[in-house]
């Protein structure tokens, strides 16, 4: 297999540990199908892993600083900044924080990492593609708080991040689970990254195009989380009512359009590209494109309504269905749009 490099691609990982050492386990197998050649296929120097005694407060924040640095040198930039470890708030205050490797009760200001640092950490990212994933909330210990009596409720992010990434389709943050569930683990990795994994590798891929596209693998998040989970687990996307560009997160074969053992199919006899159009392939194009135009109004508009009826939607299970729906039918818009575009360049040539 000829691979070539995601070249734009940047990633930070953390893993963080301690009484959750499956979160080492998700970020270090991340890390490997991400520098991994034939997968993802992103530059090794472009991807940073921190896992248990490297995944301290300060050597986080100074991560993202050296991420920051890299990644607003190149505007072309694809950016995942993947969290697994404890994540929450202090009921009595509302106070957000992230737990690293190190973490001190009574010395929370200098061993946690408060959301609001977090969120301000992202914002600093300027890359129009950023997806944030936060593999948070897990079944396992609370962690301990200063003052007897103060209470940790797991949260699955932070909330001013929200507001953050609230401009532009290509910035989104996706949680593990919603605010009422744990988020579980499994043999070896969680179930959340277990899933993300298999999208990253082309088990979410609808066209066989080479790459891991973001819509797809929400799709696949959505569906496949609360099948494999222990319990009620499902993610959480902030972006379904804005997202509308499937971008490329990374290849999946090492910019291969085919996993190792598949076979490619023959070629086409008839290939309008390889040479000007006869009359008789411009009619084909023009009868393909007068085909699809009319299932992609109707798949606009169907798409519309979905958003309408889920901005007004309360009901958390409704809602996440909803959510299903319209994901789906966005990649499906997609899909169609990038068919329509692609006619419409081999009739321009």
């Amino acid at each position: 297999m000829t691979s070539q490099t995601f070249a734009n691609g940047y990633a930070l990982l953390i893993g963080v540990g301690a009484d959750l050492p499956v979160t080492v386990q998700d970020a270090t197998a991340l890390r490997d199908v991400l520098v991994d050649p034939n997968c993802a296929a992103y530059p090794p120097a472009q991807v940073t892993l921190l896992t248990e005694a490297a995944a301290t407060r300060q050597q986080v924040l100074a991560a993202f600083d050296q991420t920051i640095a890299q990644v607003n040198q190149n505007p072309e930039a694809t950016v995942i900044v993947y969290y697994s470890g404890h994540g929450g708030r202090i009921q009595s205050t509302d106070a957000y924080f992230l737990v690293p490797y190190g973490y001190d009760p009574s010395q929370r200001a200098a061993t946690a990492i408060a959301g609001l640092e977090f969120t301000e950490k992202i914002e600093a990212i300027k890359a129009r593609k950023l997806v944030v994933l936060l593999d948070c909330c897990h079944a396992g210990g609370v962690p301990a708080l200063k003052e007897a009596g103060e209470a940790f409720v797991k949260t699955p992010l932070p909330p001013d991040l929200l507001h953050v990434l609230g401009t532009g389709s290509g910035r989104v943050v996706v949680a593990s689970s919603r605010e009422d569930e744990f988020s579980y683990t499994g043999n070896p990795y969680s179930a959340f990254t277990a899933c993300l994994l298999e999208a990253l590798q082309g088990k979410a891929a609808v066209n066989q195009d080479g790459f891991a596209r973001i819509l797809d693998i929400l799709i696949y998040l959505f569906h496949q989380v609360p099948q494999r989970a222990s319990g009620s687990q499902h993610p959480y996307v902030n972006k379904v009512l804005d997202l509308g560009d499937n971008f490329p997160l990374c290849y999946y074969a090492g910019g291969s359009k085919f996993l190792p053992g598949e076979v490619p199919n023959p070629p086409e006899s008839n290939n309008p590209t390889a040479t000007s159009l006869t009359p008789w392939q411009r009619r084909q194009l023009e009868g393909r494109r007068d085909a699809l135009m009319p299932e992609w109004e109707l798949r606009s508009q169907k798409v519309k309504l979905m958003r309408k009826e889920l901005a007004i939607e309360v009901g958390t299970a409704v809602k996440f269905q909803l959510e299903q729906q319209l994901l789906d039918e966005e990649a499906k818009l997609s899909q169609l749009a990038a068919a329509l575009d692609e006619i419409e360049q081999k009739l321009n040539q």
